[in-house]
């Protein structure tokens, strides 16, 4: 049957060497109608004499499929784009899984077809160079906006300790006995202030972490890799771009919300900071004071004392 023709898969189907299952392969996975994916169980690489048949090549034959038919594969972190003639890694052994992983997955998208029926074309719509920029475009200014807000989550969870500790400080026997009422007043606000911008601080550190662990990014991510880096069209590339400007108008909006709950943060924690260390320096001051007074009625009564002495 002609790879074109072949119904998409429901299940994983059995790839067997000598009656013995080596391998499984899926076709067209995710309606792409010009794709597959192989996954080779761990324990295939232990078969003897398996491990150096076990390529690229050998899985495509196995489904009669020819290497020239390629357009380009990849297994793990590293891809292949397309060749003009048989790209010769598919002839090269796979290397296993690691040892956590259970499957080696190989993802393979073909050429498409020089004549192609109405709605079993394996690419996606023609891109002129600088519909492909903009792609790519799009993509770094997200990367550089998500930069921004990494950093501002690091320095975010700094200041979320800052900010709690000062929740739980307390004053000093010293403090308590000759800080001044309104200084102990100004801090416990300024402490007041702290309780309603933590919820504001933990919400953006997050979104912060969410927005580079999310599903959809992931998703982008592999797309921007896989295709818009070595320019290979796909079949839902025209749906790429309104995906990477609404991710790219998220970030700014993240961005924007990060600096204003950094600059009102950073505020509040300085004013706890300054109304503490107010405080402190007036308890200071208040015991001097009383202290030099202290020492002046003890002289004074030291002289009443000498003069009453002297009299008598």
């Amino acid at each position: 049957m002609n790879f074109s023709e072949q119904p998409p898969s429901k299940q994983w189907a059995a790839l067997k060497y000598r009656g013995e299952k080596f391998a499984e392969v899926w076709f067209k996975p995710e309606g792409e109608p010009c794709a597959l994916t192989f996954r080779i169980p761990q324990k295939s690489f232990a078969i003897p004499g398996m491990a150096q048949q076990l390529t690229a090549e050998n899985l495509l034959k196995a489904v009669t499929i020819a290497p020239e038919e390629v357009e380009s594969w990849r297994h793990g972190d590293n891809s292949h784009a397309g060749m003009t003639e048989a790209d010769p890694e598919l002839g090269s052994p796979l290397p296993p899984p690691p040892p956590d992983i259970d499957h080696l997955e190989i993802i393979v998208r073909l050429k498409p077809p020089p004549q192609a029926a109405p709605g079993t074309e394996c690419a996606g719509p023609g891109l002129s160079l600088k519909e492909w920029q903009d792609r790519e475009l799009h993509w770094k200014i997200i990367l550089g906006l998500e930069a921004a807000v990494d950093t501002m989550r690091i320095e975010m969870e700094a200041l979320q300790i800052e900010m709690e500790a000062s929740l739980t400080k307390t004053l000093t026997i010293e403090e308590k006995t000759h800080a001044l009422r309104a200084d102990i007043a100004r801090w416990n606000k300024a402490k007041h202030r702290v309780l309603f911008q933590l919820p504001k601080l933990k919400e953006f550190i997050h979104r912060a972490v969410w927005a580079l662990s999310s599903p959809e990014r992931k998703r982008l991510a592999e797309i921007y890799k896989d295709h818009i880096e070595p320019q290979i069209p796909f079949p839902e590339l025209d749906k790429v771009l309104p995906q990477l400007e609404s991710m790219q108008k998220n970030r700014q909006v993240l961005n924007a919300q990060g600096v204003t709950v950094s600059q009102e943060s950073r505020k509040i924690a300085a004013e706890v900071q300054a109304s503490y260390r107010t405080m402190q320096n007036n308890a200071l001051a208040n015991a001097l004071d009383k202290k030099g007074a202290a020492g002046a009625k003890g002289k004074f009564f030291k002289s009443v004392r000498k003069w009453s002495g002297a009299d008598g």
